[in-house]
């Protein structure tokens, strides 16, 4: 029997982070994880965004289940404000059970750097005779897709491994959502070494493979790092999102492809809730990449998603970025 909400148990004592839970994906995987009793921090950009997310739960849903859902303040276009909304995080509970870092953006257009300029920190650093950059990268996606999700699950890990210790195994989890656009990135994969910015020489498709191959490599090592966490990289297929919105598609053919290509939110969440909640996955698919309809996929999108070496690399190239944005 294919998976369904109704297959997902009672989440009861069960704290869950849902980024990027405003719209699309998001939105519909704080809806389910809230009706199903779990206590739901809805990570978004603003209060705005909060309450209009809420407003749309109370629109479609049981309103009762507004009150499992609280607001987390999370710009990932910063490297320094995914830090500090773990460190709210942490103030406010002592229990993390699932992670899902579902935001992300896609097809930035040239010229888009994070918002801190992480990006000109590290060529400093790690490259000190690289020649200075006369022109802003499109490096925004591998910023916000790759690094701050690292960085923002960093600052979660001591939270989500104290209470791996307390609760059954396999159920405390990090749910990265990934994607197949992860072969848009070309032959090579990563540019990690020839370019301190990671895809200034890239187009906007290229960079966008490159922040996915990366989603599916940091999975990959957070699954052999942490074991007592179970790490999932889910891909939802094509899905009504606004993961579209800097590409320019007219919105009449926006339209069109919402009713042929792209599926209901509902559609796609349900790959990112069956990694999150089933008890079928196991201590031995960790780090697995899975794809719809709630499978998982042994076939990954690039080749480079199987390198763990360089998957290590990419793993020390964010910590160093990272120890040095702090500093």
């Amino acid at each position: 029997m294919p998976f369904s909400e109704s297959d997902i148990v009672d989440l009861t004592g069960k704290v869950a982070i849902v980024t990027g839970g405003n719209s699309g994906l998001g939105l519909q995987t704080v809806k389910v994880l809230a009706s199903k009793n779990a206590r739901v921090y809805l990570a978004c950009r603003s209060i705005e965004k909060f309450n209009q997310a809420i407003t749309e739960i109370k629109n479609t849903c049981n309103s009762y289940f507004v009150k499992n859902v609280s607001f987390l303040q999370l710009d990932l276009a910063s490297a320094a404000t995914a830090k500090a909304a773990a460190n709210e995080f942490n103030t406010k509970e002592n229990k993390l059970h699932l992670l899902y870092n579902n935001a992300g953006v896609m097809g930035t257009p040239k010229g888009k750097v994070s918002d801190d300029g992480y990006e000109y920190v590290i060529t400093s650093f790690l490259y000190p005779k690289a020649t200075p950059l006369t022109h802003s990268p499109d490096v925004k996606q591998f910023a916000v897709n790759t690094f701050a999700l690292f960085v923002f699950t960093y600052h979660l890990l001591p939270t989500l491994q104290s209470t791996a210790t307390s609760s059954s195994p396999g159920t405390v989890r990090i749910i990265n959502t990934a994607s197949s656009g992860a072969k848009q990135a070309g032959r090579a994969g990563i540019p990690l070494d020839s370019s301190p910015t990671v895809g200034a020489e890239y187009s906007p498709s290229q960079c966008y493979g490159h922040s996915k191959i990366g989603v599916i490599l940091l999975t990959r090592q957070l699954a052999r790092r942490y074991p007592s966490i179970l790490s999932f990289a889910p891909h939802p297929g094509p899905v009504q999102s606004n993961l579209t919105r800097e590409l320019g598609i007219p919105s009449w053919v926006m339209a069109i492809l919402n009713k042929v290509v792209f599926k209901p939110a509902e559609y796609g969440a349900l790959t990112q809730l069956f990694a999150g909640t089933t008890p079928t996955l196991t201590a031995e698919d960790n780090g697995g990449y899975l794809v719809p309809p709630a499978k998982l996929d042994s076939k990954l999108p690039h080749k480079q998603c199987y390198d763990d070496v360089f998957g290590a690399k990419l793993w020390d190239w964010c910590m160093t970025a990272m120890r040095k944005l702090e500093e």
